[in-house]
């Protein structure tokens, strides 16, 4: 029954395409289990024993091993036995999703840098393994002699997808006593922190892809932009498809409005024409009336900025309904472990543009994911732009404390003139709000994606 959503409970409700060593798993805990609103433990198979055992290594919400253990019983059904490790970390998440206050002081004999992510809500699928890269980042920056002589410190914060709650968490950053956050969150929930966050004196960096923008020199978008994305995919997915009609399907929130408007303007350029636009809220997860607006439509392409498990769910959807190979899609965050929560054979042919890749074949590259499957394991989730982002801006924001003095204009005036070699290739500052990069057009196939313009 496992993974095949037969009911049972929790656990055997969970999404799993096949019981073997290597598959995602999703498992969603029952409402108020640990919060108000259901909780998402993503994972992977690491052991299974045939009619015995089922070993789940999971990252989100926190890194840990959960073991089923079913053994038949005398009326002939199973009984089981699960077993969780929690460490503190899991604690710690746990009391702050409560509300509790934090125990954590200004600690002024450190240099702390905060990381806010998504380890809950729609978007905790494309920053699996965001939390990782930071822990990579502060192990190399403290192995390198630390800051201005201080070890470094990494606090790790959750908005749950949740611009209130990451309004909350910038807070307790500030509070915290962090020199500058590092986040790799929705534009929703950046608009939420940007402005308190800059107010404290602190830079933030926004590392995943974003729809640009104005504001404080403290903030920084580092993350690919929508019009370049389209831009550098578009020829190739209507060529494709053989046919020039898009549909737009999007979350309801300020980056994918933007994403449209961005992409409109690119495929206008591009000679296509936009025969539908909709958006939906996050967290959605029944795409049957936006798929059948598709079909309706006549598209020949679909431009998709559903994020996360939404974008997961859109393209499952579309698979078993047949629509696959009615058009063809492009997908602006379709990143490595939403590929791999979609399925090997739903996935396969979706299109994307983003500037980094696991599979990218560059020395800088070679060397990162060496050193993250060593320090990780084999099970560890893929890495995506999404994460490895978040791994650059750490290393880039170290760079510029060591070349400046340790006041916040002066590492403000260092980041706007950033130039470096990264495992996505040359980046170079472009302003406070951009950053200079290149896009690799790939599409899906069965173990990843196949870079077409490296």
């Amino acid at each position: 029954m496992f993974g095949s959503h037969r009911g049972g409970g929790w656990l055997l409700e969970a999404e799993c395409d096949s019981v073997r060593p290597g598959s995602p798993v999703t498992l969603v805990l029952p409402d108020g289990l640990l919060g108000p609103e259901p909780t998402c433990v993503l994972g992977r198979i690491v052991r299974v024993v045939q009619g015995r055992t089922i070993e789940i290594m999971h990252d989100q919400p926190w890194q840990g091993m959960l073991r089923l253990l079913i053994r038949p019983d005398a009326a002939g059904g199973s009984s089981m036995t699960l077993t969780a490790r929690v460490d503190q970390r899991a604690l710690e998440w746990l009391s702050q999703r409560r509300g509790w206050p934090s125990t954590q002081s200004s600690g002024e004999s450190v240099f702390r840098i905060g990381l806010l992510t998504s380890k809950t809500g729609p978007a905790a699928v494309f920053a699996v393994a965001s939390e990782y890269m930071a822990e990579l980042a502060i192990e190399e920056i403290n192995a390198d002699g630390g800051l201005h002589r201080q070890s470094v410190e990494l606090v790790v914060a959750d908005d749950a997808t949740n611009p209130v709650h990451a309004a909350l968490e910038a807070h307790r950053l500030i509070a915290a006593g962090c020199r500058a956050v590092i986040a790799g969150v929705t534009s929703a929930s950046f608009a939420a922190v940007e402005d308190v966050l800059a107010a404290s004196g602190l830079p933030v960096i926004h590392t995943v892809v974003n729809e640009g923008g104005g504001g404080s020199d403290y903030v920084l978008r580092w993350g690919e932009r929508p019009l370049s994305q389209v831009r550098a995919a578009s020829d190739r997915v209507m060529k494709s498809s053989g046919g020039k009609r898009w549909y737009m399907i999007g979350n309801d929130y300020r980056w994918p409005r933007g994403a449209h408007r961005a992409g409109r303007r690119a495929l206008t350029e591009a000679g296509g024409h936009v025969a539908g636009n909709q958006f939906v809220p996050l967290g959605t997860q029944d795409f049957d009336s936006v798929i059948e607006n598709i079909e309706r439509s006549g598209a020949d392409c679909v431009l998709s900025t559903l994020i996360g498990s939404d974008e997961v769910a859109f393209e499952r959807q579309v698979f078993t309904s047949g629509m696959r190979s009615k058009w063809e899609t492009l997908s602006l965050v379709l990143e490595e472990s939403a590929r791999e929560r979609i399925g090997d054979e739903a996935a396969r042919g979706i299109w994307t543009s983003l500037g980094y890749f696991e599979g990218l074949d560059t020395p800088e590259n070679r060397v990162l994911v060496r050193r993250y499957r060593e320090r990780y394991g084999r099970w560890a989730p893929p890495l995506s732009s999404l994460s490895e982002s978040v791994y650059e801006a750490f290393m880039i924001y170290a760079t510029a404390v060591r070349s400046s003095s340790p006041d916040t204009p002066s590492v403000i005036r260092a980041l706007g003139q950033v130039s470096a070699r990264m495992p996505r290739g040359l980046v170079a500052s472009a302003g406070p709000h951009a950053l200079r990069q290149e896009l690799y057009v790939a599409r899906a196939v069965s173990d990843g994606f196949k870079i077409i313009n490296n």
